[in-house]
């Protein structure tokens, strides 16, 4: 389970990325948040179909797993986010999540700026998603794939529409842990709305990352007790964000991370406690421009 607060979501910058925009903005997971949302390298639990569907092939020990997350965010809104991960034999690792986005008390105004009432929006996104290792290709390549289906509610008015994610994972060398992740979101994906026949069209995004792992645990499979990540977020018209985040675990329960969002300028602290068979996450944001 994760738990997401935010210091300020104005999302000053004027970066747009069109229909679904909140999943870029927001990502998926409190563990991802806290290490500033640089996880496109590691994505190795369940909120993986949505920062990099590869990365789903990683859970080989895991039959299942599944993320519930609630993001605390100012201003009257809210975000959650729900996945549910699991491997099929000789097929490979899939997930199935639900994020959603809500609005409050957003002043309705006419055209001549007159106040009209309060109004509400709301944005629902259900992604499938499914990646596999790829190793008769290239040796430490992993592939995968998020379909997604938006729909969005706004004042009366309603759309929906598609999109497409497509990820890769490669681990260069296969005696170390180090991975190298990209995922290319928003193909194809656009809103189309009930009146007026509007389309809202989504930037595609593409995030490139790196993930360096020490420490390598000599009694626990694959776990790495230190990570440093760094990401970069591409989307078209040249629009560039860097990511930096490290998390670093003290035992296989205790673990603890940071980050930081270059585009929102925002600080990430967070700390995991992972008992036998589940683990509670916990990440905040500071937004560095509420400073002076």
């Amino acid at each position: 389970m994760s738990f997401l607060f935010v210091s300020n979501a104005s999302w000053a910058d004027d970066n747009n990325y069109g229909s679904g925009e909140y999943l870029v903005r927001q990502g998926a997971g409190a563990r991802a948040s806290g290490m500033g949302g640089a996880f496109v390298a590691v994505a190795d639990d369940a909120t993986a179909g949505y920062w990099n569907p590869a990365g789903l092939s990683q859970m080989e020990l895991n039959i299942y797993q599944a993320c519930l997350q609630y993001a605390f965010l100012p201003n009257d809104m809210s975000a959650s986010f729900l996945s549910y991960a699991f491997l099929w034999p000789e097929v490979g690792q899939f997930s199935i999540a639900w994020a959603n986005y809500t609005v409050g008390n957003i002043e309705a105004r006419d055209e001549d700026q007159n106040i009209l009432g309060q109004l509400s929006s709301s944005e629902n996104t259900v992604l499938v998603s499914y990646g596999r290792k790829a190793y008769g290709w290239v040796k430490g390549l992993s592939l995968g794939a998020t379909l997604k289906l938006l729909h969005q509610s706004a004042g009366g008015f309603t759309a929906i529409g598609p999109g497409l994610d497509v990820g890769l994972l490669w681990q260069p060398i296969l005696y170390r842990d180090d991975t190298v992740g990209v995922n290319v979101q928003n193909l194809f994906q656009a809103l189309h709305w009930d009146q007026g026949g509007s389309t809202d069209p989504a930037l595609v995004n593409c995030k490139v990352g790196i993930a360096l792992k020490f420490l390598r645990s000599m009694d626990e499979l694959y776990f790495n007790h230190l990570i440093q990540t760094v990401d970069l977020d591409i989307s078209e018209y040249a629009r560039l964000n860097y990511r930096l985040g490290t998390e670093y675990w003290y035992t296989r329960r205790l673990g603890i991370r940071a980050g930081y969002n270059g585009q929102g300028r925002e600080i990430t602290v967070g700390a995991s406690y992972r008992p036998e068979n589940y683990e509670l996450d916990y990440a905040f944001h500071y937004d560095l421009t509420e400073v002076g």
